[in-house]
């Protein structure tokens, strides 16, 4: 889930999938190394239908908030993990996002804006925390979604996989569109305060107050039907990608780009050149227009209005042909092979969401389907995001960077 202060994107109708902690874990000898180690946190994979707004041919609503991970479950709306917030550990349930920067939760007394039912993962009594502190200013988003939140700002204590951190500031907001509250893990300078306000959000705080040594993290989604899968702040794990490490430069300011080279499709290589938004909260990919519709012709993928804006995605017949892959090359020479079958959303009737989308932006978003051929380490201290491709496998080698 991208704040359109650093992101601005007017058709973000994704299908998104859900990251629902369900006991998050870390494994013995992990917590301190050396005073300072890794925070490994293991995730859960639950997937549910998938729905689209296209009203023609299916009943729902397109899933459409963009989130990232912890825990992930395919639950076409957001991917959560589970967190305590205050003194007293009071539980909340919140997207883990790479695309954003700011934590926030619900009140206890919040207004939920548009008959949403914000309060049901979790409310946030600050009378009750004997840490909390308000710092008499206000917090304010709006997503890409369209979905937004207002609150005040504050400090408390903030805990997850067996570890807490002091003093973390975050917004108790007061008024949201959203179901679901936010753990933004992105850059500092992407937070959404006023000018020269910015603060230490989670992953600073986490090597500040000595739990890691780096402020970074690696990623790991598991194949398509695995059913776990793992965040690690900290560290990385040698076991889970073959051959090298890439590092290629990140190119923006406040959002998690690297250059994306060539895009290679059906013996077609279009060249790219351009940054690439690698998210984990967004589910599809986007691309600019003209390489997404050369590349939707090759595949047989349609275009289809699906809201009387005049916004709309590609489709394609669920039986199509799903053999064959999609390269990614970048600017470093990092390369990712992604199998077709990626990018094939059923969302009723024979129809499904072609996974390669339009972009509104001057940048890609590689989402989900890219990412999980992708093994990740976001290293916000040196600049970074190193890749390689993946390997599905429960074996491990963690250690600390």
């Amino acid at each position: 889930m991208v704040s359109i202060l650093s992101f601005t994107k007017h058709a973000l109708n994704t299908l998104a999938f859900a990251l629902l902690a369900q006991g998050i874990v870390i494994p013995d000898g992990l917590e301190k190394r050396d005073g300072a180690g890794v925070i490994a946190l293991d995730f859960n994979v639950v997937r549910d239908p998938l729905n689209t707004n296209l009203a023609q041919f299916i009943d729902g609503d397109l899933a459409k908030r963009k989130n990232t991970p912890l825990t992930l479950q395919n639950r076409k709306t957001y991917y959560s993990a589970n967190i305590g917030i205050g003194s007293n550990k009071q539980p909340q349930t919140v997207i883990l996002d790479t695309g954003s920067s700011d934590l926030w939760v619900v009140d206890v007394n919040a207004q939920c804006q548009d008959d949403i039912d914000c309060k049901d993962n979790g409310t946030f009594d600050p009378k009750t925390s004997t840490t909390y502190q308000s710092l008499g200013t206000q917090f304010s988003i709006v997503y890409g979604d369209e979905t937004s939140s207002q609150g005040p700002w504050a400090k408390d204590t903030v805990s997850f996989g067996g570890i807490s951190i002091t003093g973390q500031q975050f917004a108790d907001v007061n008024s949201t569109s959203s179901d679901v509250a936010v753990m933004g893990i992105g850059f500092k300078s992407g937070e959404s305060v006023e000018s020269g306000e910015n603060y230490d959000n989670i992953p600073i705080t986490l090597k500040k107050q000595g739990f890691i040594k780096s402020t970074a993290y690696s990623l790991y989604l598991n194949s398509p039907d695995a059913a776990t899968g793992q965040i690690i702040f900290g560290g990385v794990d040698n076991a889970k990608y073959s051959g090298s490490l890439v590092p290629e430069s990140i190119t923006a300011p406040d959002r998690l780009i690297i250059k994306l080279d060539t895009i290679d499709y059906a013996g077609t290589s279009y060249n790219y050149s351009d940054g690439a938004l690698l998210d984990s909260g967004t589910t599809l990919s986007f691309i600019r227009p003209d390489i997404a519709s050369q590349i939707a012709r090759h595949a047989e993928a349609f275009w289809v209005i699906t809201d009387s804006s005049g916004d709309g995605q590609y489709f394609i017949n669920c039986n199509a042909p799903v053999s064959g892959n999609v390269v990614y090359t970048f600017g470093k020479g990092a390369k990712i092979t992604v199998p077709l079958s990626e990018f094939i959303f059923p969302a009723g009737n024979g129809l499904c969401v072609w996974g390669i989308q339009p972009s509104g932006d001057d940048f890609a978003i590689l989402g989900d389907n890219f990412l999980r051929h992708a093994y990740l380490l976001y290293n916000l201290d040196a600049n970074t995001i190193s890749i390689a491709p993946v390997k599905f496998t429960s074996d491990s080698d963690i250690v600390s960077v």
